[in-house]
This record gives structure tokens, C-alpha cells and sequence, in this order.
């Protein structure tokens, strides 16, 4: 295992498994999962472990009361399972959901009238207190720890934790590479970054600072040394300073409970002065307890978002610190009580912790950073607000099975089952500065893709999710665009697309929306957006392979970059099956939105053949002045018995046009060795960048130059 970026492990999926236990234990009750607070103008949804009978809600048998135990108008409907209840259109105020014991189904267990108390709120409050907190956690630990069920946890070994695969771009500026960012103007740091004179590069735990400023003479100037259990992920840079992002595993040797987990793991920001780059120095450091889940960079002001679950699974068996940790240059400290809040309609033990860092302004102590009790995975961010997603699963609730054995005997047992339809919460934080301020929750149905899935547009939140499952015989699903207003309620949609397959790549323009979708064949569909509450589908294409990054040309024309595909018989069950050949790379046009049609395309390589820009965006290197666009690229070929063979690896850059459509400008492919079976780590290059008329290709080995144009070599230098 590599060693690079070691964490431990948390155990949580032990925490799983005894969730599971319980619910095999606990078959004879009606189990609850609810949240007990709601945002004014959102639904408020009570997932049960039984289901009711249909006309419950008409008979009466479902009702709300207000706190003083008065009747209230209230809309309640039923999901389709039969196992989730939504109630709608309450004021500000608190309340309790009665279900009545004849609501349920029949069944041969005791089943008892159910009231389940919540709030309504307007705006979102903090907690109050430490024993608040403890509250909201012994009762998340309550929920999955009933009937003595013991969870027993063990120091897994660390695993390896790669780089979010986000996706996003940005135009290049000047005389130089810029990131490739989702949103023009907001940053998101890479791996590499140049500001036109240096080349920062992470390399291990090592930050290489290279003068570029001559090609033929490149000089490597300064090396950053992380301590500790340090490892960058991604580079930006303001003014003078260089911003280090990394994470960092910190061992706890106070831990006296050498049965659990006793270490923690830090989202960091190191910013140096690099005014003298050949002498980097630290200036500030800051750092929230949790994993990395993105960074953004606006109008001087570093945005740091991180996930974090406390060990609150031992909260019998040991003093437990439920509050994130926040780390300023060397003093640690637990986040103030009264910077955590509880999202409304979350219950889950996870938070997600907000830093706002004003960069021109790093004499100052003061770091905004908030907590919030709701866990999430997806980010994205406009010049207006920043959302995060959460994948709402329902809950696996137990349910009665009884399997009739070959005796003809009949078998009770108890197996989870979901309870809800599963979806997508959408949390949203206006940001001005400094200040971040949290506005409100909205709900969608499916799983977002990446941050691609969603858009800012006029106002509008635009969102494209998948529901269901696309493989299998049992495949269901279908696909979904949403388009939700200011306060995220849902104004318009287009549901149903491309049954059967899933999101590969979203892509948003002006009021265009672009979603590819694959299981067979590559739907490229083109949706209007431009009147909010009626999007519709203007045109669709249909091609062999699938683009899982688009990036737009022009108005009227999309990059796609991805694999081709072909369709085989398998020979056992004579059903059909699809396999991945080479790089796919397409230009779209869709200037006639109802007939868009793939211009041109080039293959790269067979089976086997990959580029990181086919997950990460910021692997694509451009020169919109030259037309340039290019990646690292690892070949491969189709050999005998599917066997695939390692052909070489480097970089490719192609001019793409919409007169002359996709050319090879620049093959800088080292071929394979006689022999070599595949590529060599250290020789692969992550990124491409320009300085002027030069072109820069870095690996962990060494930094080439060549000439922009020609693509012949000028410069070489090993990074020591």
C-alpha cells in the first residue's frame, strides 16, 4: 500500500453493521427516523419501518397538532412504499405528528400509536449548549445502539485517500495556464500552478518551485517540506502568497482507550510568501478537523469546506469531544458552541465544517468558521452562494420475510429494507466576504454526478440527477434536470430522460443545459432552460461511446472527452454486454439545438488507454489563443485474448476548431521500452502548462519545455 497519503480508518462501517444488527433484533416495534426540525416552506419527511394502510390520512388516523395539542390544516401524504410520510404546509411553530396504532397494515405484532414531535423554523439557530450537542448525538446513538446491541471497533489499517474527482473549467488568462475552474473568476487550486515566471509543483509530501522564466535553463529554486503526516492535494496562489491545501493525520498519544481510534485527521491550509521564491516563508497556518471535501478561492477570500464524524459511538466508555477541532498556527482548540447549528431535517452524526479566509488581511486572527450537523459530498460554488449536496438513502428499516423451505415449512426473519425514496438534499450558504450564512434547505430526487451536476444561472439553481440503478436486469433507472428558485423550491423539471442509463457528464451554458447519459450507446441531449418553469429537451444525438467531460468551445460548440465503446455477446448467457475501447474525443455542434450532431472525432489508443482529464477536469491543459487543448495521456493496445498491451505515455495537444475540427498539433508520447509491460509512475506527466511561447510538462521526475508552436524540445531539469 502506498504510503503517501495513510488515514485511518474510522471504523463507521462497524457502525453500519451494528445498525443492522439492531434492526434484525428489533422487528417487533415500529422504528422512527425523523428529524425534530424543519425549514419553513420545506417538506418535513417521517420515515417509518411499517408500512400504513392507504386511506390512514383520510380516515384520520394521521394527523398534526400544534404544541398545545390543537388540531392544525396541515397536507400529509403517504410515498408510495407506504413508508414515508410527508407533511407540507405549516406555519412557524412546533408540532407533533400522530399516527394512530389502526394506521398500520395488519400485522401479527403489537404496533402502538406513534407521536413524533417537531419545529418549524424560519431562520436556523445555534446550539445553545455543550449538553445540547450531547443531546443530538446520545440520541442519533440511542436510535442505532437499542436491545444492548455491543459494537466492537478495531484500528483498521490506513487506506489510501485520492483526490476528489470534481469537475470544473475556466478560461486561461494572459500570458500563462490558469486552472481549469467551473465557475470563471473562482478558484480551485490544482497540482500544478504557474503565475508566469514560477512553476509550483507537488511532488510527495514537497512543494518544488521552479524558476521558468528561461526554458532553456529552467532552475529549480526551493523545495517546501510538509512535517508531519502531511499531504498537499491542491496549489493557489494570491499576490505573494502561495496556498498550500493538504491533509494531515495527527496521532493522539493522550488516547488512554487504545481499543478505539485515537488520532485525528485536519483539511489544512499552509500560506508562505513566495515575494522571494527562492526563500518561501510561512506566514499562516489554519486547519479544521475532518477530510477534505473542496476549497474555493473569490475576490481574495479562501473558502475551506471539510467533513467530520466525532467518535461519538464511545460516548459511554469515554470522554468524548463532540466539536470539531480548529487549528490556527500552533494553538488547537474546539469550535465555539455557539458556531455550531443543526441543519434542518438532518439527522446524521456528520459535520460539515466552513472556513472563510481573507487573504489580505492574514495579520488578523479572525477566521469565520461555522459547523453544521448535516454530512455532505458534492460542492459547488457561484459569486453568490456556495451549495453542498448530501445523499439522502432513506433508511434501511427491517421488515418481516417469511421464506417458505423446501419442507413446507414457513420461516419468519427480519432484513432491512429502504424506507423513502432515496434523493438529494441541497443545502445552500449566501456568502458575502468573510461572512457565510446559511439559507436553506431544497430536496431533489436522485444522486448528483459530480459538481457539474449543478448551475447558477439568472437567480436559478439547475440541478441534473440520476435515479435508480442502470445495470443489472433489474435496471430502473431514469434521469432528471431541476430547476429550483432563490430559496431552492422547485419552479421546473424535466423527468424520464434516458430510462435504463445513467449521467455520464452535465454541462451548463447561458440557458442551455448539455447531459450525456450511457449504457449502450451515447445520448447527447440539449435542454432549454431559459423559461425556468417549463425546461424542455430541444434535441438529442445518439452515438457509439460516451463523453464524461464536456467543455465548451463556443456558444454553440462542446469538447467532448471520453471512451469509444463496442458492443459484445456473452458467450455463457448469450446476453449483450458493452466494453470500453480507446479515448473518444468529439466536437459537438450545437448551433441547431434540435439536430446537434458530433462535427468530428478522433480515437487514442485501445483497451486500456487513460488520462486523468477523464475524471479530473483539471488535467486538461488549454491555450484558448492558440486553440490549444490538451492531457496526459497513458496508451494502451488491444492485444490477444483481450490481453491489452502498454504502448507508451505523455501528453497530446490538439488545435480544435470549428473550420478545421480536431488536429494533432503536438505528440509528445514516450514510447514503450522493449519489454515494458507498463508505464512508470514517476515518468507519468499530471499537468501541462505555457509560460509565454513555451509549453512546460511536469512529472514527479523531472519538467520538459518545448516550444509552443512547434512542439520541439528546449529545456530539461530533474526535480531533486
Amino acid at each position: 500500500m502506498n504510503n503517501k497519503t495513510k488515514i485511518l480508518a474510522s471504523g463507521f462501517i462497524l457502525l453500519v453493521f451494528g445498525v443492522f444488527l439492531s434492526f434484525i433484533l428489533l422487528g417487533k416495534k415500529v422504528e422512527v427516523n425523523a428529524a425534530s426540525v424543519v425549514f419553513y416552506g420545506q417538506p418535513y419527511d417521517v420515515h417509518l419501518s411499517h408500512a400504513l394502510n392507504e386511506q390512514a390520512i383520510q380516515r384520520g388516523k394521521v394527523y398534526v397538532t400544534d404544541e398545545d395539542g390543537n388540531k392544525v390544516d396541515a397536507t400529509v401524504t403517504l410515498s408510495k412504499n407506504q413508508r414515508t410520510l410527508t407533511v407540507e404546509n405549516l406555519k412557524i411553530g412546533k408540532y407533533i405528528l400522530h399516527i394512530e396504532d389502526k394506521s398500520f397494515r395488519k400485522s401479527s405484532v403489537n404496533l402502538k400509536n406513534q407521536k413524533i414531535e417537531f419545529e418549524v423554523i424560519e431562520k436556523l439557530e445555534s446550539i445553545k449548549s455543550v449538553k445540547e450537542l450531547e443531546e443530538y448525538f446520545q440520541t442519533l446513538l440511542n436510535k442505532h445502539n437499542q436491545n444492548g446491541v455491543k459494537w466492537e471497533f478495531f484500528e483498521e489499517e490506513r487506506v489510501e485517500m485520492k483526490q476528489s474527482t470534481e469537475a470544473d473549467t475556466a478560461s486561461s488568462g494572459g500570458n500563462h495556464s490558469t486552472t481549469n475552474n467551473q465557475v470563471e473568476g473562482i478558484d480551485e487550486g490544482d497540482v500544478v500552478i504557474t503565475d508566469g515566471k514560477y512553476i509550483y509543483a507537488t511532488v510527495e509530501q514537497q512543494i518544488k518551485i521552479v524558476d521558468a522564466q528561461n526554458p532553456k535553463n529552467l532552475k529549480q529554486v526551493a523545495t517546501i517540506q510538509l512535517k508531519g503526516n502531511g499531504y498537499p492535494h491542491q496549489l493557489m496562489k494570491e499576490g505573494n502568497y502561495l496556498i498550500i491545501l493538504l491533509d494531515e493525520f495527527v496521532e493522539d498519544p493522550r488516547n488512554s482507550h487504545k481499543e478505539y481510534y485515537g488520532g485525528k485527521t485536519f483539511t489544512k491550509a499552509a500560506i508562505y510568501d513566495v515575494s522571494d521564491a527562492s526563500k518561501p516563508k510561512l506566514v499562516k497556518e489554519f486547519g479544521q478537523e475532518g477530510y477534505m471535501n473542496g476549497v474555493r478561492k473569490y475576490n481574495g477570500v479562501l473558502y475551506i469546506v471539510s467533513n467530520y464524524t466525532p467518535n461519538y459511538w464511545i460516548m459511554k466508555d469515554a470522554e468524548v469531544e463532540l466539536r470539531p477541532y480548529i487549528v490556527e498556527d500552533d494553538e488547537s482548540n474546539p469550535l465555539e458552541i455557539e458556531k455550531i447549528s443543526i441543519i434542518p431535517s438532518s439527522t446524521e452524526p456528520s459535520y460539515s465544517i466552513i472556513s472563510a479566509i481573507d487573504l489580505n488581511n492574514l495579520t488578523s486572527k479572525e477566521v469565520n468558521t461555522k459547523g453544521y450537523l448535516g454530512s455532505s459530498s458534492t460542492l459547488y460554488m457561484s459569486k453568490n452562494a456556495l451549495y453542498l449536496t448530501a445523499f439522502d438513502y432513506g433508511m434501511a428499516l427491517p421488515i418481516d420475510l417469511r421464506v417458505t423451505t423446501s419442507d413446507s415449512e414457513t420461516e419468519k426473519s427480519i432484513a432491512p429494507i429502504q424506507s423513502g425514496e432515496p434523493k438529494t438534499n441541497i443545502y445552500k450558504f449566501a456568502i458575502d466576504g468573510t461572512n457565510i450564512e446559511f439559507t436553506g434547505t431544497g430536496t431533489v430526487k436522485g444522486n448528483v454526478l459530480n459538481q457539474f451536476s449543478m448551475d447558477e444561472h439568472n437567480g436559478y439553481f439547475r440541478i441534473a440527477t440520476t435515479e435508480g440503478v442502470a445495470w443489472g436486469s433489474q435496471a430502473n433507472s431514469k434521469n432528471h434536470l431541476f430547476i429550483l428558485d432563490e430559496n431552492l423550491k422547485k419552479v421546473g423539471e424535466v423527468t424520464g430522460l434516458a430510462k435504463g442509463e445513467r449521467i455520464y457528464s452535465v454541462r451548463f451554458m447561458g440557458d442551455k443545459a448539455y447531459i450525456v447519459t450511457f449504457k449502450e450507446t451515447d445520448p447527447l441531449f440539449v435542454i432549454d432552460t431559459a423559461e425556468p418553469s417549463n425546461p424542455k429537451v430541444l434535441g438529442e444525438l445518439k452515438i457509439p461511446g460516451f463523453s464524461n467531460y464536456l467543455h465548451p468551445l463556443d456558444e454553440n460548440h462542446l469538447i467532448g472527452i471520453g471512451y469509444d465503446t463496442e458492443q459484445r455477446m456473452d458467450s455463457w448467457s448469450k446476453e449483450p454486454f458493452t466494453v470500453t475501447k480507446g479515448m473518444k474525443i468529439s466536437l459537438f455542434d450545437v448551433s441547431d439545438f434540435a439536430n446537434p450532431k458530433e462535427q468530428d472525432m478522433v480515437m487514442i489508443g485501445g483497451r486500456g488507454t487513460y488520462s486523468e482529464v477523464q475524471y479530473n477536469h483539471k488535467a486538461l491543459f488549454r491555450n484558448e489563443a492558440l486553440n490549444y487543448y490538451g492531457f496526459p495521456v497513458i496508451l494502451y493496445e488491444e492485444g490477444k485474448n483481450d490481453d491489452v498491451k502498454y504502448k507508451g505515455l505523455g501528453a497530446l495537444v490538439y488545435e480544435i476548431t470549428t473550420e478545421k475540427g480536431i488536429q494533432l498539433k503536438g505528440n509528445l508520447i514516450t514510447p514503450a521500452k522493449a519489454n515494458e509491460l507498463y508505464e512508470d509512475w514517476e515518468s507519468s506527466i499530471s499537468r501541462l502548462v505555457y509560460i509565454d511561447d513555451a509549453l512546460y510538462t511536469i512529472s514527479p521526475k523531472e519538467i520538459k519545455s518545448y516550444d509552443l508552436k512547434t512542439f520541439e524540445p528546449i529545456g530539461q531539469m530533474k526535480i531533486k
